[in-house]
């Protein structure tokens, strides 16, 4: 028989939603805002976040209350009751983002106090991206998105600016999986980058001529003009695109190996 510890918590995606729901729109114990010395109040977490943090969010872009950015996130009021039985992955996870961003910016609120109950369904938010394997990852302070699980991209982040940082996140974006425009202007970038700092040339001739194949002649720096090129379907061009950023993780990556390896010679060969 199973421990309590080994019995498996399958992740239920609209049960999740359903209490996020009725943790941080319902519960009106949710928070407690200090309003001046001598008086406090409970809310909502929704509510709070829209009075005292959301208007002054640089990402709200035109949206001028909580309710308008979540209806253009998908999460329409009169659809909470349909979205509660029938919530898909995307939306979910826009609407994970878009809680643990104001969750930041509710923090750095003195006058604020989380609850317990609400605490621990925000300690939930980094499980649950566990069990989808996603995790949140900070762009600037005001910024953190969430990003499918990369080992690759882990192992380069400390290896390159905090400029290139935040574009190899941004290339595993949930909300980019598809989108060919974003992954073209993320792909120019780094080719750009990569070009001014590592000569892939010097110590892989194929990884550079392979990495130049699709940048060049796949619709990344130039229109597609050469067949079998220009008979790739999107599908196909996406896939190349994401070949491409291995590749270019594994150009990175080799610069710092490269080193290592240099570094071995210079032990062995000291007299």
């Amino acid at each position: 028989m199973k421990s309590i510890f080994e019995i498996e918590n399958r992740l239920n995606i609209p049960k999740e939603f359903s209490k996020f729901i009725e943790v941080f729109h319902e519960d009106t114990n949710a928070v407690l805002v200090r309003e001046d010395y001598y008086t406090s109040t409970y809310t909502t977490f929704i509510n709070a976040i829209e009075n005292i943090v959301f208007l002054k969010w640089k990402y709200r872009d035109t949206f001028l209350d909580v309710d308008e950015y979540l209806e253009h996130i998908g999460i329409k009021g009169n659809s909470i009751d349909y979205l509660k039985l029938y919530i898909d992955e995307e939306t979910f996870l826009r609407y994970i983002e878009f809680i643990f961003n104001m969750i930041v910016l509710l923090d750095n609120e003195k006058s604020v106090t989380i609850q317990p109950l609400t605490e621990a369904a925000i300690e939930n938010i980094p499980i649950i991206l566990e069990k989808m394997n996603y995790k949140i990852e900070k762009i600037d302070e005001e910024k953190y998105i969430i990003t499918k699980r990369n080992a690759d991209v882990d192992s380069v982040l400390t290896e390159v600016p905090e400029n290139i940082a935040s574009i190899l996140l941004e290339y595993n974006d949930f909300r980019i999986k598809d989108n060919i425009e974003e992954k073209k202007k993320i792909l120019k970038k780094l080719d750009l980058y990569i070009e001014k700092k590592i000569n892939v040339k010097s110590f892989d001739r194929g990884l550079d001529d392979s990495i130049g194949m699709v940048v060049n002649k796949m619709g990344v720096n130039h229109p597609i003009k050469e067949e079998p090129f220009k008979s790739f379907k999107e599908t196909e061009l996406i896939e190349w695109y994401d070949k491409c950023f291995l590749m270019m993780l594994h150009a990175i990556r080799t610069v710092d190996i490269n080193k290592i390896k240099n570094e071995r010679k210079e032990l062995i060969n000291k007299d």
